[in-house]
């Protein structure tokens, strides 16, 4: 400590035991400003979804190693899927085993008693500081400053699903449909912009009916599992179908009950009692419905994940499979409810979010926060996106990012399992998805780029204030027991009901009813308490 600081300390205190310790003190609250110190190499665990299972993310290929190399690190990754990803962590942070570090799919009544408990980490109050990058991310997350004030400090770091390219206030959710252009044209069926969710059913009809592309029985005219099911159909009918909303006349109501909830159910109901959906639709897994679009072939439709980031590996993987143009044969859409507008609550811009172990290390810390922080610069986002500069990507004469990788020389994609970098993507350490760079990524097809701008144009000119809601910051983050007990699991239950015997409008009525137990307390809460 230097003389003058131990002289204002001395001058500010009663003693010179007193100043000692306060100026101990100080020292320890700043310490988190140190530059880093990566000599010691560290070992960092750590579980997310979208890993390869038994990948070695330390040097299993050439990107990984130059993370590991710059920050001196070994990362041993537990890979989750999309249907265990959400209760595995649930379990690991209550029972106090979570890895140093979990991408955690976001869920506030969760995530309030997560803190509450203790069992999740808070960041130093000084982390912007020191982690600038980072901390401008966090900005834009709109989630992260929201949550810090609820909570008091940072306990998660969003990550930003868009950085500077962001589409749309409010922001759109990424599925559209895709169509099988081809067989559209041969059974009459119109190339439009945008589709009813009864146009959707139409269409599968005469796809089942006539079976243009010859696929006999296994034909899927509409390829969903369960949660795109609910999305198709209910979301696209019902605004707030998941969720509890302030009405028109200011009192606060929930979405399960509403009319629009049971007009999405109906036309649920109807696809799947039609064959329009495969009648094992709620046995596909998580995301495996797209491949029978874009790999099997055997499907007339899909309603799938559409960011910019996925166009070109999905694409490509169509004309690979199907042996057709993909430009000529894929047709792209977005679905509106039966009243002709599109429905969406806001989707805020982040996915997943950065979480750590209460009883990590500072050495841990810091080590990754150096990595998130890096990968939140220019330089470090296009590699994370495009591989190492100078060997798949390099700057112009006007400092313009230009690739240097061609696909169809290299045989195979930069990512993936079975790419040049099987390790790229968020798992070394992201902040800024994919999504946003992908608007400018030379890498993907021009055309891709256009068609994706024009899809998120397309949604926010069809939504209307009603129907496609700003974030409700209110009900997002309101937290109580009852509130916590209230948690319902929708695509499963809404599927339930359309796979039941009998009306579905009588079905609904006892599943309403059924739950009252649950909501009725928080909507008598947020009535008193939020309610004008």
């Amino acid at each position: 400590m230097t003389m003058l600081r131990s002289l204002v300390c001395f001058g500010a205190a009663v003693s010179m035991i007193l100043s000692i310790a306060a100026c101990s003190s100080d020292s320890e609250k700043q310490s988190d400003q140190k530059s880093s110190d990566n000599s010691k190499r560290v070992k960092l665990t750590m579980a997310s979804v979208q890993g390869i299972e038994g990948f070695n993310y330390t040097n299993g290929d050439a990107v990984a190693k130059y993370y590991s190399d710059k920050f001196n690190y070994d990362l041993d990754m537990t890979a989750l899927n999309w249907d265990n990803w959400n209760e595995r962590l649930r379990i690991w942070i209550n029972s106090g085993d979570m890895p140093d570090i979990a991408v955690y799919n976001y869920i506030h009544a969760d995530a309030a008693a997560f803190v509450d408990q203790g069992l999740i980490k808070k960041l130093p109050d000084d982390w912007k500081t020191r982690w600038p990058n980072v901390a401008k991310v966090f900005s834009k997350t709109s989630l992260g400053p929201q949550m810090e004030k609820v909570f008091g400090g940072t306990y998660f770091i969003p990550r930003a699903r868009f950085m500077s390219n962001l589409p749309g206030d409010p922001l759109s959710n990424h599925p559209a449909i895709y169509i099988r252009k081809d067989w559209a044209q041969a059974v009459g069926f119109p190339i439009k912009s945008a589709y009813t969710t009864s146009e959707i059913i139409q269409y599968g009809k005469l796809i089942k009916e006539k079976d243009p592309g010859k696929v006999g029985d296994k034909l899927i005219p509409v390829a969903e599992n369960t949660n795109h099911a609910v999305d198709l159909f209910v979301a696209r009918n019902s605004t707030h179908y998941n969720n509890f909303y302030k009405d028109k006349d200011g009192k606060y109501k929930w979405g399960g009950a509403s009319e629009d909830t049971l007009k999405g159910l109906k036309v649920f109901s109807e696809a799947y009692r039609s064959g329009v959906l495969s009648k094992d639709f709620f046995t596909v897994k998580n995301e495996e419905h797209g491949s029978y679009f874009n790999v099997k072939g055997n499907a007339g439709a899909t309603y799938f994940q559409a960011p910019t980031s996925a166009f070109q590996t999905y694409f490509n993987d169509f004309q690979a499979n199907t042996k057709l143009d993909p430009y000529q044969n894929i047709h792209m859409a977005i679905v509106l409810g039966e009243d002709g507008n599109y429905h969406q609550e806001d989707l805020i811009n982040f996915w997943g979010t950065i979480v750590f172990n209460p009883n990590i290390s500072n050495e841990k810390f810091e080590r990754y926060m150096d990595v998130l922080d890096y990968n939140a610069t220019p330089e470090g986002n296009t590699i994370t996106n495009m591989g190492l500069k100078d060997v798949d990507w390099a700057y112009d004469s006007n400092g313009k990012v230009k690739s240097l990788y061609d696909e169809v020389k290299e045989g195979k994609p930069l990512g993936g399992a079975n790419g040049k970098y099987p390790s790229n993507g968020y798992l070394l350490g992201s902040t800024i998805l994919f999504d946003d760079f992908a608007f400018d990524n030379p890498n993907s097809d021009q055309r891709l780029r256009d068609m994706s701008k024009q899809l998120y144009a397309e949604k926010s000119k069809k939504g209307t204030p009603e129907t496609f809601t700003k974030v409700n910051w209110d009900v997002y983050t309101y937290d109580s027991p009852s509130k916590r007990r209230a948690q319902i699991d929708y695509n499963t239950e809404y599927a339930n009901l359309v796979t039941t015997q009998g009306d579905i409008e009588a079905n609904w009525k006892k599943w309403v009813e059924s739950k009252m137990s649950i909501i009725q307390p928080v909507l008598d809460e947020l009535n008193s308490k939020l309610a004008k």
